[in-house]
């Protein structure tokens, strides 16, 4: 039973982990992908509000990979794609905190071939 207990409870934590991931990543980096654009988008945070950035991308490579790390200590921002994405030449991403006077600090990296 104590086991079983156990069990259930790192299920939990795994499950309560991805709900509140803050980092996107969408592909696989293969060999023979490079690096098409890498960023730190970074912003202070505001008093009574949230922040957000939006990053866009456009290029001649198809996009293979998207990530976009968040690097605060609490980790508490949002990475959505908006538009284009993988196997396309563009992608929109919005950056933004979930929490009322929080920094935003994001590294976005997008891989293509």
């Amino acid at each position: 039973m104590a086991k079983f207990l156990v069990a259930c409870v790192v299920v939990a934590v795994a499950l309560f982990g991805l709900i509140q991931a803050s980092d996107l990543i969408l592909g696989t980096v293969n060999p023979g992908d490079r690096i098409l654009y890498s960023q730190v988008t970074a912003a202070p945070g505001i008093p009574g509000g949230l922040v957000s950035r939006n990053v866009n991308y456009s290029g001649i490579y198809n996009i293979t990979a998207i990530r976009a790390y968040d690097r605060t200590l609490n980790r508490t921002g949002q990475a959505h794609m908006t538009g284009g994405g993988l196997y396309q030449r563009y992608v929109y991403l919005a950056l933004q905190t979930r929490f009322v006077g929080n920094a935003l600090d994001y590294l976005v990296e997008i891989y293509g071939r």
